[in-house]
């Protein structure tokens, strides 16, 4: 969920930075996990780096391209190849920022009107351009819906228990309905049977 609430584009790191005082205490235990989440965020972001192989992404510009456009350049323009080839060779020495650093590095997008209508995915969508990596782990962890639901509750309706996690009727409420339900089967049971007796007579 931490992870989930930094890709949204609104929140980024302010969420954890925000939240986790509030969850955690004291201090030290909440920077703690704060370092966790952004840990294991730039774990992820390592793997899905790993799976775009085959072109390099320096700050969401892709030095392939850069190629590409150099060998279409005619030969006889050779003070565009000559730069070109010193900006590669300057990108390689001096790598820039990752995709992931640039994301958090920039302000937080505050959306026009209705905040409720906002997309996080949608917005994923418009940006890809731009970056390659970010958009497709965006996709695959802000597509998982959250559930609180025990998964056994979800598929069977078997052995709903009342207790102190699972309650919100007071104490004689709870009383009067497990009563009730006991009378009226207690009530439908003697019914059956006095129509059967009167069916054997």
């Amino acid at each position: 969920m931490s992870l989930a609430c930094i890709l949204d584009p609104r929140c980024k790191l302010h969420v954890i930075t925000f939240c986790f005082p509030l969850i955690y205490k004291p201090e030290h235990v909440a920077a703690e996990n704060v370092d966790k989440v952004k840990n294991k965020l730039q774990e992820m972001y390592d793997e899905y780096a790993e799976n775009c192989h085959g072109e390099t992404i320096i700050s969401g510009v892709n030095t392939n391209s850069l190629v590409a456009s150099s060998n279409v350049v005619s030969s006889e323009i050779s003070g565009i190849d000559e730069m070109l080839n010193m900006v590669r060779e300057k990108e390689t020495i001096h790598p820039t920022k990752s995709e992931l650093e640039v994301y958090l590095d920039e302000s937080a997008y505050i959306p026009e009107g209705n905040s409720k209508s906002f997309s996080a995915l949608e917005w994923w969508k418009n940006n890809s351009l731009k970056s390659k990596v970010l958009p497709k782990m965006a996709a695959d962890i802000l597509a998982i819906s959250v559930s609180t639901v025990a998964s056994e509750s979800s598929f069977s309706a078997r052995g709903r228990v009342i207790d102190e996690y699972r309650s919100r009727l007071n104490q004689e409420s709870i009383e009067a309905l497990i009563c009730g339900g006991d009378w009226l089967r207690n009530k439908c049971w003697n019914r059956k049977i006095k129509s059967l007796v009167s069916l054997e007579g």
